[in-house]
């Protein structure tokens, strides 16, 4: 099972659990002496009050649940389960206007890929009614070997997988896909189209780190200084091999709750915004913008491993050596460089002026490397948001995702038959 992010510090966990336990005996007490006196009302105001502090703490002392996707999915949905990933069908029943499947890659970054959901539906409601979404897997659910093979899961394993889900969707209506990543998936899945052309009807990322040397950050900085030895270290320090009888058995991995603390320091500000916000809302009894509050602190304290080799090649490949702008990307025997783009190919790229962790600079510039592309086949937005919110907010959505969606439409392909 995957840990919460506070399971790192038993001790923080512990004195938070004892803390709560005072707070429900002084409630208990002040109940008690409320009924003696007579004085409901005042009981009511302060029970309130303990009921916000206690649902306060919780968010940090106690376990969050287990995180899965928001919608209902079958067996039969699953289009694909790859070694590293899984391919979900959330399209409508149809008919379809367009032939083309709309997928979304979610990120692994420390975090289960029901982030990426809401990116999903939005478009599926905006006209992209064939869609699809991969879900990144924990390492431990990850093997090892798989007939008999090693099995790895750096850039040229995964490259595979994406070929693998790409080639299924286009089989599935005789029309490649759009192909969209939300955050991480960014470089690899462009790296996936500029080797396999055929392969996409259209690119977009959100929030990926494409061209870490458009702009400075603080992330790439750091990473540029310690070099690519640092990660090296990082995982021979914070690096666990599975036990016997999980899935992954014997796959070095690198501890995810690692990465979401990164996340925190880099965003600390922001947290801190959040956090006293959801405990003002818990005190005036905002139970709505609570719960979102909650629900998402949940999802991000639960945290996923990941594959050593990945955060390996994601380290020196993307944050220090900048690979795929470069042309020094090496997949196999292959070299993916942005300069072999297939400009045919609409692309587009959204970035957050407020993001902390992909400046917006990175996240689109790697369009203005692209040579011979028309005015009319490329889309850039810098959305008014931090990280997190180019994937969560409401008014993003609404705003930015809907030309999004106006784009992909105009370069869709027509479903084969009317009303299919």
């Amino acid at each position: 099972m995957d840990a919460s992010v506070m399971s790192l510090f038993p001790w923080l966990q512990n004195g938070l659990k004892i803390f709560k336990t005072m707070i429900e005996t002084q409630q208990e007490g002040i109940d008690l002496a409320g009924k003696s006196l007579q004085m409901p009302g005042l009981v009511r105001q302060m029970k309130a009050d303990y009921d916000a502090d206690l649902e306060f703490l919780s968010l940090f002392s106690e376990d969050p649940p287990p995180q899965d996707w928001h919608f209902d999915y079958k067996d039969k949905n699953i289009l694909l389960d790859l070694p590293g990933m899984r391919l979900i069908d959330i399209s409508t029943d149809g008919p379809h206007c367009i032939g083309n499947y709309g997928v979304v890659f979610a990120p692994r970054a420390g975090h289960h890929s029901n982030i990426a959901e809401r990116t999903a539906f939005f478009l599926r409601e905006r006209g992209l009614t064939r869609m699809a979404v991969v879900e990144q897997k924990c390492a431990r659910d990850i093997p090892l070997v798989i007939d008999g093979q090693p099995h790895d899961e750096n850039f040229e394993g995964q490259v595979a997988q994406y070929k693998a889900v790409l080639e299924h969707l286009k089989s599935l209506t005789g029309f490649p896909p759009h192909l969209i990543a939300v955050c991480q998936p960014g470089p690899l899945l462009l790296t996936t189209l500029i080797l396999y052309p055929e392969l996409g009807r259209t690119f977009g990322s959100a929030g990926s780190p494409m061209h870490t040397e458009a702009e400075r950050g603080m992330l790439t900085d750091f990473s540029r200084l310690a070099g690519e030895s640092y990660i090296d270290w990082l995982i021979d320090v914070f690096s666990e091999t599975i036990g016997p009888g999980e899935i992954g058995e014997g796959r070095k991995v690198y501890d995810g709750r690692l990465q979401v603390l990164g996340f925190y320091y880099l965003g600390m500000d922001q947290h801190l915004q959040n956090f006293r916000k959801y405990y003002s809302d818990l005190k005036a009894g905002n139970r709505e913008k609570a719960e979102r509050q909650k629900e998402f602190y949940q999802w991000y304290n639960q945290t996923q491993h990941f594959p050593a080799e990945f955060i390996r090649d994601t380290y020196k490949k993307i944050f220090v050596n900048n690979a795929l702008m470069r042309g020094t990307l090496k997949i196999g025997d292959r070299t993916a460089s942005i300069e072999n783009y297939p400009v045919y190919v609409p692309i587009w790229a959204l970035g957050g002026s407020k993001d902390d962790i992909v400046p917006p600079r990175q996240a689109v510039g790697h369009i203005d490397r692209i040579n011979g592309l028309d005015a009319v086949k490329k889309l850039s937005v810098i959305a008014e948001a931090g990280h997190m919110g180019i994937f969560r907010s409401s008014m993003v959505l609404e705003k930015d995702y809907t030309e999004i969606a106006k784009f992909l439409l105009e370069h869709s392909d027509i479903a084969q038959e009317e009303g299919e």
